[in-house]
């Protein structure tokens, strides 16, 4: 059971003088939004040897959600979800002609059905969404040892997807306006592919790479809006087709592992906010095509067995590659980003400290397609925690923000409005205290 007060978001307008980043951050502009969510979800497995080296693997389950929200004092939204599962999948390990082997392969079903009421101040539902969704996919995973260094993996997903969605609209509903949205009823089959290369030199350096396609179907929740003119019931599924190769260093202590990748993606699920300048809703869309670029580097350095000092480093380039924004920036997407850090066993698990230093690079505010609006600012924070295990006690004490930077990392830019933007600003410094028992 969770119960949750929606944060308001932050108005900057130079031209009109306005800004509420400066002059009333923790401030809101919507103070009666909330959104309340309740849960249940029971699942249940086995698995059973079929023979040495083979086991059957099946589970299931239901999980029910059930939402109610409140948006700008004035729209009321209710809703429930449930979704059936069923995952038997088959874990085979042993030699195949001679060669290492270990393969998994399985099927999945999901039954997933969603019915929301909307309505104005809580009023009779001026629009009544049913939406149900099946999907059915089998799929194979193999990795296979052509040398006792040198694995090869493959694998391959089937997906068939049907939906039925309907609205019934009630014209004589408080605040009622237009009309039903049109039935609809689709059906599509995707596929997944993947194969990959991992090859060890020596004990030290080892290579690999890796080509793949890959899908994301729309859930019912994301083909639902907060009225008739955001909802999308044929929300199309994202594809995508990426490479990637790096390289794997241990030396000693050190760990290194650092990669390049591409990705070109067709039909990007994003939402898309309201304009702060115009309508106070947004949707789910299909972008044009995009691509992402860039590489990731991590790296651990064990000085002793009390203390190791990790890392990170990210370059991401994401733009678009087709249609009117060409070769601009997708929003919200830094270059650069990353983090250091160290944990400290100073007394071995009963007192041990964390450290993690985080950056990134300014980026584009949502809604800036055309990348004409200011920039979300770069910014860095510090984490600390200090905490310990004494049996099956645990406790940590962490202080998150140590340097109290007042930042935000998400803002709708306006679409028309030049600098007009809305911000939702995050905590400054916070503390955070747990405790508990393990039984």
């Amino acid at each position: 059971d969770q119960k949750l007060g929606l944060p308001g978001a932050r108005l900057v307008d130079p031209g009109a003088g306005i800004n509420e980043l400066a002059t009333d951050r923790r401030g809101t502009s919507t103070p009666l939004d909330y959104a309340n969510k309740q849960g249940v979800n029971v699942t249940a497995g086995f698995t059973y040897k079929l023979w040495e080296g083979a086991d059957l693997i099946v589970d299931g389950g239901v999980r029910n959600k059930k939402q109610q929200g409140l948006s700008f004092g004035f729209d009321y939204l209710a809703a429930e979800l449930q979704t059936w599962s069923f995952t038997p999948r088959l874990d085979i390990r042993g030699n195949m002609f001679g060669l290492r082997s270990r393969i998994l392969t399985g099927i999945d079903y999901y039954d997933a059905s969603y019915n929301s009421p909307r309505s104005a101040l809580g009023g009779t539902p001026i629009h009544i969404y049913d939406l149900s969704q099946r999907s059915f996919a089998a799929y194979w995973q193999q990795t296979i040892g052509l040398t006792p260094n040198t694995d090869l993996s493959y694998g391959a997903r089937w997906q068939h997807t049907s939906i039925h969605a309907r609205d019934t609209f009630d014209p004589l509903a408080l605040f009622a306006w237009g009309s039903a949205l049109n039935p609809y009823d689709g059906r599509e089959d995707n596929h997944a592919l993947h194969i990959g290369i991992d090859h060890r030199f020596n004990n030290t350096i080892a290579v690999f790479a890796r080509a793949a396609h890959s899908f994301r179907t729309p859930n019912v929740d994301e083909r639902v809006g907060n009225s008739p003119s955001q909802t999308n019931f044929a929300l199309r599924t994202q594809t995508s087709s990426d490479v990637e190769g790096g390289i794997r260093i241990t030396a000693g202590a050190l760990t290194v592992q650092s990669s390049i990748y591409y990705m070109a993606l067709t039909n990007e699920i994003h939402f898309s906010p309201y304009d702060p300048s115009t309508f106070p809703f947004g949707s789910n869309i299909n972008l044009d095509p995009t691509e992402r670029y860039g590489s990731e580097t991590s790296a651990t350095l064990r000085i002793n067995e009390a203390f190791r000092l990790r890392g990170g480093f990210a370059y991401t380039r994401a733009q678009f590659r087709e249609g009117p924004f060409t070769g601009n920036d997708v929003p919200l997407v830094s270059r650069f980003s990353g983090s250091v850090g160290f944990s400290w066993n100073i007394w071995q698990n009963y007192l041990v400290l964390d450290a993690d230093a985080r950056f990134w690079s300014r980026r584009r505010m949502d809604n800036d397609q055309p990348n004409w609006q200011p920039t979300i600012p770069s910014q860095a924070t510090l984490d600390l925690k200090i905490g310990g295990e004494v049996e099956n006690f645990f406790w940590s004490f962490s202080v998150l923000n140590v340097f109290n930077a007042l930042y935000y990392d998400y803002a709708i830019a306006s679409s028309t409005i030049p600098g007009r933007f809305n911000a939702y600003p995050l905590p400054g410094r916070t503390y955070m205290l747990k405790a508990g028992f393990k039984l």
